[in-house]
């Protein structure tokens, strides 16, 4: 990694991440107040801007397929399923609903070590997910599935890991569950091109990303045998955008 290249960047998107976190007070009264809709309203600007401000000093650019195809926010709370290559994944999707939604993640734990990562992932409606421990993706889905009852978004990388390079690894089958057990719909959303970002060469450099959001897949209205068959598509559909 070139710390020439990478520091003066990280340092602006540390202070980016600064301005999102500095609404907790606010959102601390809206959620004292039970006022869900100002809450996913206030996440929505503070992402919005996060991401915004953030993909100029990264050198994002973006072309946006399928828009169209985000629920309407009186539609109800949905999941975001994306293959995953890189980090820049969470400003892409962001990127993606930004004009539309709030959205939350299904974080790896790891990111609890680092408080301001551990503050965006508290006040964005996200959870954490410790991978290979059943007992906690059990946990997990519980809280998953509260965030969705209350009408939060989420979104999960079901790859379980980034894969790097243009090439999409296999879907985990207990990703689904997150959408199944909240009876939520899909959106199917493939991602190609932040691995040039970072993972390609190690250090940061600008990066072209093609986001394409597929038409919803209603999974809570399906019984089990058609869900099984809707994942297996779910994950050809994504792969197939690359």
């Amino acid at each position: 990694m070139n710390i020439f290249k990478t520091g003066p960047r990280f340092i602006r998107g540390y202070i980016e991440t600064l301005r999102f976190t500095s609404l907790k007070k606010q959102l601390d009264k809206l959620r004292e107040a039970g006022d869900l809709e100002g809450e996913k309203e206030l996440i929505r600007f503070g992402q919005k801007r996060w991401v915004e401000n953030i993909t100029p000093i990264l050198g994002l650019t973006y072309e946006v397929h399928g828009e169209e195809n985000i629920p309407k926010p009186e539609d109800g709370p949905f999941m975001l399923y994306s293959n995953h290559q890189s980090f820049a994944d969470i400003c892409a999707t962001l990127w993606l609903v930004k004009d539309h939604c709030p959205m939350g993640y299904v974080s790896k734990e790891e990111w609890r070590k680092y408080k301001i990562l551990a503050d965006v992932v508290e006040y964005s409606r996200s959870i954490y997910l410790i991978r290979n421990n059943p007992k906690e993706a059990i946990k997990a889905l519980g809280e998953a599935k509260k965030m969705l009852d209350m009408g939060f978004n989420m979104c999960i990388f079901p790859e379980g890991t980034r894969s790097q390079k243009h090439e999409m690894g296999e879907f985990k089958a207990g990703a689904f569950k997150f959408a199944e057990k909240a009876k939520v719909p899909i959106l199917p959303v493939t991602i190609d091109g932040t691995y040039h970002f970072f993972e390609e060469k190690g250090t940061w450099n600008p990066a072209h990303i093609k986001i394409t959001a597929h038409p919803l897949v209603h999974i809570e209205k399906m019984d089990k045998h058609e869900q099984k068959e809707a994942q297996a598509q779910i994950e050809a559909t994504i792969r197939g955008a690359l």
